[in-house]
């Protein structure tokens, strides 16, 4: 298992969060991002090292799913969604859906961590300190991030985090 860091960078000329590796190497970059159907506030990008970018956006609710929350993923110009499952999400914290033929699901561990399942299999977890992930892909660092976000949003601890991203914008 490969541990992972996330650098917060609140400079003058740049405001972002870095995600290292355990050799301190540049792995991505967040960045604020927009997709279309999702809430620009709660929608965020990851940049990996070799050019690969991953989207994952807030879809806007409507009255009828009001409580279950649903996800856009944009990657090298596929669209897929993610959504919360119903009834669980009133207690825990659990996206699934699937990309590129292949079942993923997030979960929190009732703590503050947050668990990604690729086919049944745990592939990586992530918290306020840590982040440890097994081989995966360069798609599966950036959703594991990403959807970091969305379950701070869901705990409602989102705060530093839209106000360190929005600085710049």
């Amino acid at each position: 298992m490969q541990q992972l860091y996330a650098k917060v960078i609140d400079q003058e000329d740049y405001q972002g969060i870095k995600i290292l590796n355990s050799n301190n190497e540049f792995v991505g970059d967040i960045f604020k991002a927009t997709v279309s159907g999702c809430d620009d506030k709660n929608t965020y990008g990851f940049k990996h090292a070799n050019g690969l970018e991953v989207i994952l956006g807030l879809q806007l609710r409507r009255f009828k799913d009001l409580n279950v929350a649903k996800y856009t993923v944009e990657c090298q110009g596929e669209h897929f969604t993610l959504k919360e499952k119903k009834l669980r999400n009133f207690m825990n914290f659990q996206v699934d859906g699937v990309i590129n033929d292949q079942s993923y699901v997030f979960k929190d561990d009732k703590e503050v961590t947050l668990i990604m399942y690729k086919n049944n299999d745990l592939i990586a977890t992530m918290n306020d300190r840590n982040i440890y992930v097994e081989e995966v892909s360069d798609l599966e660092t950036g959703l594991l991030v990403l959807m970091y976000f969305m379950y701070k949003l869901y705990k409602r601890e989102d705060y530093h985090l839209a106000r360190l991203l929005h600085r710049s914008w």
